[in-house]
């Protein structure tokens, strides 16, 4: 009898650590970062605040927020606007911000290719509780911009974040 109620146990367990894992693709819209103006030859900071709606999105796809076993920013890209180009900008380095999340340097272009209006960052391998930015009502990208020189127009970066969520089937 005990070697039944034994075999149950480690069968229940083994049945348990085996729950399937999916990944899904989380892309952000269009997130406007502004760095106001005069900036200054240096570093300078461009911010946007996103409101990810992570729940209802997973909702959509039949999943709840408490599946959410993990998460990693797979693609982060930025777009400036036509009448500027990326001869101004020597380097960007992008960080994630929230509440209840602790600030994350995630990517990194440097040096900036010249004469670019699109921008597409190496991406961090180290990165940790990403989920837990992705869960917050909001979360602040924040850019790090190097200028090569002194400017008197506010920066308008458009970013476009690609995320990996691994959820728990």
């Amino acid at each position: 009898m005990k070697a039944l109620l034994l075999n149950l146990i480690i069968c229940c367990l083994l049945l348990a650590s085996c729950a399937q894992k999916e990944e899904l693709t989380f892309t952000t819209g269009e997130v406007n970062l502004l760095a106001s103006g005069p900036l200054m030859e240096g570093s300078n900071t461009a911010q946007g605040e996103f409101q990810p709606a992570l729940e209802q999105w997973l909702k959509s796809k039949g999943v709840n927020l408490a599946d959410v076993a993990d998460a990693k920013l797979l693609k982060a890209s930025f777009s400036l606007p036509d009448s500027m180009n990326s001869s101004l900008i020597s380097e960007i380095t992008l960080h994630l911000a929230a509440e209840k999340a602790d600030m994350q340097k995630v990517g990194v272009l440097n040096p900036v290719p010249e004469a670019q209006t699109d921008l597409t960052l190496q991406i961090a391998h180290d990165q940790k509780n990403i989920a837990e930015f992705l869960r917050q009502p909001a979360m602040t990208f924040v850019a790090d911009i190097n200028v090569k020189k002194d400017t008197t127009p506010d920066l308008h970066l458009k970013g476009i974040f690609e995320f990996q969520i691994t959820v728990n089937r």
